[in-house]
């Protein structure tokens, strides 16, 4: 009998399944690990209709969430404390998602493409649920993004050994679909990454890239560290292949970050003359794809780059629709824009598309703040650190990708927007319990100076 994804598919939601029903907290915190790990099956999903499909992911993560409530209903685990935490914003979101289904009544519907996009956004309040159930034990932070960390480097190494051994496709035939590389406008050969389904699995590498972080952190025993060079260094390579020029971008700013946020600044000018010089000794096609890149940032798409023209055509037809209609032409009305902001905006409106842009900022705001001034805790000042390289990675995918339809894509940005925001909560709890446990001991000791004090009254000269 030969493998499939459908047998894998079928094992990964069993593996998710079993252990949270019947070995409670642990059996959940491992049925969240393999939901992490489905986003390695990319586009592997079960088609629904033509134009709509459900990933295995979201079931996977639909059916946690629902055992927990079960569980929540029914009193039958009180080890579980199930967390229903959400930020406000969520619910204003949820009135903009029921906004997008207005067209309807104007009687331009197209239910396939509108049910794909609708039910993207459905996963971010189980994804809560679940994820702040799971890890709400700070044991858990390690394994689940270890999981996270595998994905990246699975992917890498597959992508790679596609790249480097196209051949492999006849050892793995049910598993890869033409793994030859493709060229761009400038001759830069592409990395297919068939076995996942598109070269935008890159970006689960770059979401992963700052994992080697916290990697080297928790291991300093000599192969372990040599092996997370290793990982990182597939990952880098994929990165490099995939010929994703925003995924360039990333990399280099996720370098630069965690130099400024350590307060390397030596370290941070050593890192920019090194990109410089790489960049000399780089193939004249990726300088070229490189120079594109840059042009089409300031708005100049080169004639050769029929990729960045589409690209910025989309950008300025979806503005001028916004502009048009300001209060949104509902799901699935912008097409494929390649910036999920403006598409949102187009989609649900301005004002919608605004909260979406501005929730992003907040959010990246308040992690760049609480890694700035943490210092108690050089663990949690880390992970903080770690989480903000992702989650800046993540609004650049955002903005330069359309991934609202692509489940494949949204759900590991997903995860990296929910992990964070409660990482947030998290350490600012902990930091109001740290003041309130400080300002305690400062009454406690006022309290005892002035016992003291009374004590030496009765000893006194003028007694």
């Amino acid at each position: 009998m030969e493998f499939t994804y459908k047998e894998i598919i079928v094992a990964a939601m069993i593996l998710a399944g079993l252990p949270a029903v019947l070995l409670g907290t642990k059996g959940l915190r491992w049925g969240f690990m393999v939901w992490v790990l489905t986003f390695a099956l990319g586009y592997r999903t079960f088609a629904v209709a033509p134009t709509l499909s459900i990933h295995p992911a979201e079931l996977t993560l639909f059916g946690l969430s629902m055992w927990l409530l079960i569980l929540y209903l029914s009193g039958r685990n009180k080890n579980i404390q199930v967390s229903f935490w959400f930020p406000p914003l969520l619910w204003v979101f949820v009135l903009a998602w029921f906004w997008g289904w207005s067209s309807v009544i104007s009687g331009d519907v197209k239910w396939g493409p509108m049910l794909s996009e609708g039910k993207g956004f459905l996963p971010v309040i189980p994804l809560f649920i679940v994820a702040g159930t799971v890890l709400a034990d700070r044991s858990a932070w390690r394994p689940v993004l270890l999981a996270s960390y595998v994905v990246g480097a699975w992917v890498g190494a597959m992508g790679l050994l596609e790249y480097v051994y196209p051949e492999v496709k006849t050892l793995l035939p049910n598993f890869m679909s033409n793994p030859t590389v493709y060229k761009s406008g400038e001759g830069f050969q592409h990395a297919a990454f068939s076995f996942w389904g598109s070269p935008d699995a890159v970006y689960l590498c770059v979401l992963a890239l700052p994992i080697s972080i916290l990697a080297w952190r928790w291991w300093n025993v000599s192969w372990k560290r040599a092996f997370i060079i290793l990982i990182s260094s597939v990952l880098l390579g994929a990165v490099y292949v995939s010929g994703h020029r925003n995924a360039w971008i990333m990399i280099t700013l996720q370098f630069g970050l965690f130099a400024l946020l350590r307060k390397k600044y030596l370290v941070a000018a050593v890192i920019l003359l090194l990109f410089i010089s790489t960049y000399q000794l780089l193939p004249n096609t990726a300088r070229l794809r490189i120079y594109s890149s840059a042009e089409l940032i300031a708005g100049r798409p080169l004639d050769y780059d029929s990729s960045g023209q589409k690209r910025w055509d989309r950008v300025l037809t979806s503005v001028n629709h916004i502009l048009e209609e300001p209060l949104g032409r509902g799901w699935a009305a912008a097409g494929w824009v390649h910036n999920d902001f403006l598409q949102v905006a187009e989609n649900l409106g301005v004002v919608v598309g605004l909260l979406f842009l501005g929730a992003y900022l907040f959010q990246l705001q308040r992690l760049w703040y609480w890694v700035s001034i943490l210092h108690q805790s050089e663990e949690q000042r880390t992970l903080g650190t770690v989480l903000l390289l992702c989650f800046t990675s993540a609004g650049i995918i955002l903005a330069t990708e359309a991934t609202l339809q692509l489940p494949q894509l949204l759900l590991p940005i997903s995860f990296v927007w929910v992990i964070a925001g409660i990482w947030l909560r998290q350490t600012r709890m902990g930091g109001t319990e740290r003041a309130a446990a400080d300002e305690k001991a400062f009454d406690l000791s006022a309290f005892a100076d002035l016992q003291l004090c009374g004590d030496r009254s009765g000893y006194s000269r003028s007694g």
